[in-house]
């Protein structure tokens, strides 16, 4: 009986629930459809069409005032405007909004009227006296 080669850990690799597969073992990212190619393509055309305004600009001998770069803009717009992606308000980020908001003043509230009643509390015993101060 021959054996061949040892598999190689790319094809040993298998994913589990705690490490996802990584891109260069994943099949979609290198065995991609006419289709995912083609949508590939004109995204880079569209990049390439971008870099090439912005490269004029940049070099045009008389410059506009300001210099856009359409891909920044877009950025900027997408970070902006399309918040959802990025945050998503769950039971878990609004109950930690509630404690780092509304936490420290409570907890400042209770010291503070803590401390007050305290004083309060001497000064009707008669233990504590007031120090005079002008500030």
């Amino acid at each position: 009986m021959v054996a061949g080669p040892p598999p190689s850990a790319s094809e040993v690799y298998r994913p589990n629930r705690f490490v996802s597969l990584p891109a260069e073992l994943d099949p979609s990212t290198y065995d991609a459809s006419l289709e995912k190619r083609r949508a590939e393509a004109e995204r880079m055309a569209i990049r390439a069409r971008l870099k090439r305004q912005y490269q004029l600009q940049l070099n045009n001998p008389n410059p506009p005032a300001v210099i856009e770069d359409p891909a920044l803009l877009r950025w900027a717009y997408a970070r902006t405007e399309n918040v959802y992606p990025t945050f998503r308000p769950t039971p878990k980020t609004s109950f930690l909004g509630v404690v780092f908001a509304i936490g420290p003043i409570l907890f400042w509230a209770a010291v503070f009227k803590a401390d007050r009643d305290r004083k309060e509390k001497l000064i009707k015993e008669g233990k504590y006296e007031r120090p005079f101060s002008v500030f």
